[in-house]
């Protein structure tokens, strides 16, 4: 156990996935429902890693600032964005370290990006929906070299799932139920 990480376990997973490539496949799902307003609750539904179904029992709340018709009461869909791909980040490099035997002091990332509203606003067509760019800073303390901090880095932007999806995108299909109350 080094910072936390089972890298025993983790040596475990990598040989079943190995013997067995449909280990290695992890489906998640949220559920989200409006509340009022720009509110809605977010429920994690299970998800599943191989053949083997993990339940999620998490719940989590999402709204916009005032200035965006909210009542900020909880962190925007942007934050929780962003939040996805530093947590990706830094998990990555955590488990990094790990298994190359660095012991860390601390580890923080900071992930930024800018938004145009008037795209959003549907106001000005030349104006992106989307951030741009992301950016991040991973500041570390603990006893790896400058050299194996940058290759850390490195690997954990390269093998983040949502780093990943975000620089080379997903196709996001969409399908429409309508409920009719009588």
């Amino acid at each position: 156990m080094r910072n936390g990480i089972a890298v025993s376990a983790l040596s475990e997973f990598v040989n079943e996935i190995k013997n067995d490539p449909r280990e290695a496949i992890a489906k998640y799902g949220v559920e989200l429902n409006w509340q009022s307003g720009t509110r809605s609750r977010v429920t994690a539904l299970p998800m599943s890693v191989g053949p083997h179904t993990v339940s999620r029992d998490f719940t989590w709340e999402i709204d916009e600032p005032r200035q965006l018709l909210g009542c900020n009461h909880a962190p925007n869909p942007q934050e929780y964005l962003l939040s996805g791909v530093g947590a990706c980040i830094l998990v990555g490099f955590a488990v990094g370290a790990s298994v190359m035997e660095i012991q860390l002091e601390s580890l923080k990332v900071t992930v930024r990006g800018q938004l145009d509203l008037a795209g959003f606003l549907d106001i000005n067509p030349e104006s992106p929906v989307p951030f741009t760019e992301l950016d991040y800073c991973i500041e570390v303390a603990g006893d790896g070299t400058p050299e194996q901090f940058e290759k850390l880095r490195q690997t954990a932007l390269q093998q983040s799932p949502n780093a990943m999806t975000i620089m080379k995108g997903a196709a996001v299909d969409g399908e429409l139920i309508i409920n009719r109350h009588v």
